[in-house]
């Protein structure tokens, strides 16, 4: 999972991260989910932030209903600054602040 920092603050709790539903928290952030065309199966989802436009959460599409919850809430509390505790291994939460063809080769790997 990729996450980009969002400056603004989190505006709300760990706990609402956790226990509100995933459609009324997308729309209490201003975040919305789009299909990801990267079919990799370690590849669980991206978050970008833009100042003056929602939260973009980019999950893959066909993947079980509680993973697509978990990793969407996960990215989304990094995006937000909520300190949440690291992913087990081998999931690891991978945060880009610079768009640069060396940083695109370094999460590749590369």
């Amino acid at each position: 999972m990729t996450s980009v920092n969002n400056t603004t603050g989190p505006g709300i709790t760990v706990e609402e991260l956790f226990n509100t539903p995933l459609d009324q928290l997308l729309t209490q952030v201003n975040a919305e989910i789009d299909d990801a065309s990267i079919t990799d199966p370690n590849f669980h989802g991206a978050v970008v932030v833009r100042t003056g436009h929602p939260i973009l959460l980019l999950m893959p599409t066909g993947r079980n209903a509680f993973v697509h919850d978990t990793c969407a809430r996960k990215l989304l509390g990094d995006a937000l600054g909520l300190g949440l505790a690291p992913l087990p291994e081998p999931l690891e939460t991978l945060v880009m602040t610079d768009f640069t063809n060396q940083v695109w080769k370094k999460a590749a790997g590369q």
